[in-house]
């Protein structure tokens, strides 16, 4: 059983004018914040578990700090933000739709760099898995908020065969506020291969366990 002092709850944020469409964005210098459908879905949603959660994680992007201020309300939470949660940098993708990036990624790789970028998507994941893994060092049960890309990613990590390696950087797409449900013993677990099954160069290591 899963105990509610050593969990985490990785949610993808809520709905924005960007996500909605299908639309990149890397970049926290572009604003791009919920949109009202995003906002009322945070406050429609109703879970028990909100009320368990001491501390909130979030990335450096306004639509993962909007989104856990809506989820959590007024309830005495402790709020950090970690840029390794932040959303993959797509460089000259910026503000395109992401089936741009895709095209180009099928082509060029997981371990290549964007124009414009500073990181490849093998070094974008093994960031958020850091930052992921930097959560089980903050007092549980914990809200981490994150992007798309980091929920597909964990979820894959959670379904697919044991020891089974992702062929190609292409994973179903993340739903919005649908809590991924770990607790520390599983999330270390997860971590603990990561990086050879999803063909990361630099490993992520679970931390604080």
């Amino acid at each position: 059983m899963t105990s509610a002092r050593h969990t985490t709850y990785l949610v993808r944020h809520a709905r924005t004018a960007y996500s909605a469409r299908h639309v990149v964005n890397g970049s926290v210098k572009v604003d791009v914040p919920l949109d009202a459908e995003g906002t009322a879905s945070c406050h429609a949603l109703s879970a028990p578990w909100l009320d368990t959660v001491a501390t909130c994680v979030t990335s450096g992007f306004t639509r993962t700090r909007q989104t856990a201020h809506a989820l959590l309300g007024d309830r005495h939470v402790v709020l950090r933000s970690d840029h390794r949660l932040d959303e993959i940098d797509y460089g000259v993708f910026e503000g395109g739709p992401w089936t741009r990036y895709g095209n180009w990624l099928a082509e060029a790789g997981r371990d290549a760099t964007p124009p414009g970028a500073g990181e490849s998507w093998s070094g974008a994941v093994a960031r958020m898995l850091s930052g992921l893994s930097a959560c089980l060092e903050v007092p549980g049960p914990r809200l981490v908020v994150g992007h798309g890309l980091l929920g597909s990613v964990v979820r894959w990590l959670m379904t697919a065969p044991p020891g089974e390696r992702l062929a190609q950087p292409f994973l179903p797409e993340a739903p919005c506020l649908e809590p991924v449900v770990l607790d520390d013993d599983e999330l270390t677990r997860l971590l603990s291969d990561a990086g050879e099954r999803l063909g990361l160069a630099a490993v992520p290591e679970a931390a604080g366990r």
